[in-house]
């Protein structure tokens, strides 16, 4: 159904081109050798400007086949597996059925699978957060409005999303609401202020959830870039000064095979590009 090609070992990273049955190719990292990171989507409706991953627009849906495959096919390698992340190409929920497909598979494996999202359709996302999952990251990014439309430009606004998440997490016990995180990616220009980083504090804060603050990763498809190590320290330090729970970004998280964001896919010759939202 799909093979693994173009390895790329990196440090702490094996990254793999995901080549499908019709052409069309995505990408696989296996972080630390034994967490592995799949993509649920050739390409991404979501748009956000600082993602290799979308930036020609969504084609198609992986099956629930091919999302297994890829964890199958890693294995096949000899490597071993602990965990999956659907953090790889493509919007998760956009694909909500055939995820929660392989989540079903991957505790039959008995693997934890997490997933990040931005956090949209809504009705998906709470769905998800009462599903056994093992981790749920919202990609934020954003305190205020105007800066969550220029990073998540296709995701949910700030206020139906906290909204939601709010209601929702009143209902979790604290060994589920432990797995929640909120992620904030520090691009220069758009969300690098101290008033934009306590905005987004004000929202998080209420649901005392973790919070990942992310450093940019530079992709060809963009000319967005982050700040510098001090600054990105001191914006991550004044979450951490808010009393809040905040993880910055691995080593693991900074390689070029495999970094937030760096992820691509292609498409093949019997692949329908389209660049709408997926049903």
């Amino acid at each position: 159904m799909l093979s693994l090609l173009d390895e790329r070992i990196c440090e702490t990273n094996t990254k793999w081109r995901v080549q499908l049955d019709d052409g069309c190719a995505v990408e696989a990292v296996l972080y630390r050798q034994d967490s592995l990171c799949i993509s649920s989507q050739v390409g991404c409706a979501v748009g956000c400007p600082f993602c290799a991953s979308g930036a020609h627009g969504f084609g198609r849906q992986l099956s629930a086949d091919e999302l297994i495959a890829q964890v199958v096919a890693v294995r096949e390698r000899g490597r071993s597996v602990a965990r999956v992340t659907v953090s790889g190409v493509g919007e998760p929920l956009h694909n909500h059925d055939n995820v929660a497909r392989c989540l079903a598979w991957c505790r039959s494996e008995g693997l934890g699978m997490s997933l990040t999202t931005s956090g949209g359709p809504l009705d998906r996302l709470r769905a998800w957060m009462r599903l056994p999952h093992r981790g749920l990251t919202i990609s934020v990014h954003a305190g205020t409005e105007a800066a969550r439309a220029r990073m998540v430009p296709r995701g949910p606004k700030l206020a139906p999303l906290f909204d939601t998440l709010g209601e929702e997490l009143r209902t979790l016990s604290g060994a589920r609401k432990r797995k929640i995180a909120a992620a904030y990616l520090i691009i220069e220009g758009v969300n690098d202020t101290e008033e934009e980083v306590d905005a987004f504090i004000d929202l998080v804060r209420p649901l005392d959830v973790k919070v990942h603050v992310y450093s940019h990763n530079a992709v060809p498809t963009s000319e967005l870039h982050g700040v510098s190590e001090d600054r990105y320290r001191a914006l991550a330090g004044r979450v951490r000064a808010a009393g809040m729970n905040v993880r910055m970004s691995s080593l693991a998280r900074t390689q070029p095979n495999g970094g937030c964001g760096t992820l691509v896919a292609l498409r093949g010759p019997r692949a329908r590009p389209r660049l709408g939202a997926p049903a």
